[in-house]
């Protein structure tokens, strides 16, 4: 039934989160070692008109009729601020339904005041700071070419001071690379430049696009909460795993699990319970999925 629209699926920060999806897959200005929908395979930086925004609209409109959800959130198998028409859907969505609009976006584009002026109308903005400088940014997150850590950290300071909602920092920790005390204090030093309302630390917990790239142990994590805690305030350790219940279109289940497997892996036992709960063949999910194993836990991906 829906293209674009998925969910609500069950979110560590967002409860339960109805999901549009804006980009195609690996559509991205970033390469992040850690990203669990792999490698970027379309490494751009331009805008792209990859949809028709009336066709969106529509499967919004039904959506939030359907169903209980706390956020609508507008993401991406990609960067979001890469489409066209992101604007042009948020305006629209705080418009037409009655909750919270949440943008997930790397960040790297809010020095173009075109964006800031779109974002704006969003209540929520979650933005990546994983690093403190130039040399862990190129690590780390893997940006395109002409996007630099300075420019990055002046677009997000620009927009604090023209945003009026809440800007949310996820801080991903990679053993090794950016866990270091060194590291985290310069992490710390970039999110005091523009005051996030809350800051998200967290660790690779789905495969990652690169093998290496895991998290580090707890005594790593809650070290990074205490040095974060310095700079900024409401730095938050997030839980691990996601927790609660996937909701899927009822006249096309499997479908509508593949389009989550799509922006999040499940466990084997999370694709049984989902499967059953939608009277769906689970082979029908798993030819069509591959599997991963991460952490000596198997994952299906799409």
């Amino acid at each position: 039934m829906f293209k674009y629209v998925f969910g609500p699926v069950p979110s560590r920060r967002f409860g339960k989160s109805l999901g549009v999806n804006v980009v195609p897959l690996k559509y991205c200005n970033w390469n992040c070692v850690y990203c669990q929908l792999g490698r970027t395979n379309h490494f751009i930086n331009s805008t792209v008109d990859f949809f028709n925004y009336e066709e969106i609209e529509e499967e919004i409109k039904i959506a939030t009729k359907m169903y209980d959800y706390d956020y609508l959130t507008f993401i991406g198998d990609g960067e979001p601020t890469l489409y066209k028409d992101l604007g042009i859907l948020i305006k629209w969505s705080k418009e037409n339904q009655p909750k919270k609009v949440a943008v997930f976006t790397n960040g790297a584009r809010l020095k173009m005041e075109e964006i800031r002026s779109y974002m704006s109308y969003a209540d929520v903005v979650k933005v990546s700071n994983d690093a403190g400088d130039e040399k862990t940014f190129r690590i780390v997150d893997r940006p395109y070419r002409d996007i630099h850590f300075d420019d990055f950290m002046e677009g997000l300071k620009q927009f604090r001071k023209e945003f009026n909602g809440e800007i949310w920092s996820e801080v991903m920790l990679v053993k090794g690379v950016n866990d270091k005390e060194e590291e985290l204090e310069n992490i710390g030093r970039s999110l005091k430049a523009y005051s996030p309302d809350k800051v998200h630390i967290m660790v690779p917990t789905r495969p990652p696009a690169e093998p290496w790239a895991t998290a580090p142990d707890s005594q790593k994590i809650l070290e990074a909460g205490k040095i974060l805690s310095k700079y900024v305030n409401n730095v938050y350790i997030i839980d691990y795993i996601e927790r609660g219940e996937f909701y899927v279109d009822k006249d096309n289940p499997v479908n509508g699990i593949l389009n989550i497997l799509k922006i999040q892996p499940m466990t084997e036992e999370e694709i049984k319970d989902i499967s059953f709960k939608y009277n769906v063949n689970i082979d029908n999910i798993k030819e069509k999925a591959r599997e991963v194993v991460f952490n000596g836990i198997k994952y299906y991906v799409y």
